[in-house]
């Protein structure tokens, strides 16, 4: 679950569970700490690079907001990794991404919904602000 505080170029994020760990809120299960981190939502799906953090609107749940790493562009070729996605391999359409949790085993990701709409983003993370010493 992502909290968002509302601007029109930047937001500053709060992540909350473990999908993203280690590389935010690894430590969200042990002490409740949660990463703030700083969105830019200027043309969010302008110039997406494999690997970008982005903070997108849930396909599953479209009044909730979700932040997860692209792995594939248009055109690109996935292998699912989970065996309940009806496809072994899926090409991701034009407009669209894939999208996983670098914690794979607690991650609701592309996975299970398959390739999202790049309209569905919000925005690229581009800082951990908080904990200051992240």
């Amino acid at each position: 679950t992502v909290l968002l505080i509302n601007d029109k170029f930047l937001e500053v994020c709060t992540v909350r569970g473990k999908s993203m760990a280690p590389t935010l809120s690894p430590h969200y299960n042990e002490r409740g700490e949660k990463d703030r981190f700083l969105i830019s939502k200027f043309l969010p799906d302008v110039g997406l690079e494999r690997g970008d953090v982005v903070a997108f609107w849930k396909p599953h749940n479209p009044e909730e907001l979700g932040v997860k790493r692209v792995i594939a562009l248009p055109g690109d070729t996935v292998e699912v990794a989970r065996e309940e996605y009806p496809y072994r391999k899926v090409v991701v359409p034009f407009g669209h991404v894939w999208v996983e949790g670098d914690n794979w085993r607690e991650s609701y990701d592309s996975n299970y919904y398959g390739p999202i709409s790049q309209a569905l983003i919000v925005g690229k993370g581009s800082y951990i602000m908080w904990p200051l010493d992240r």
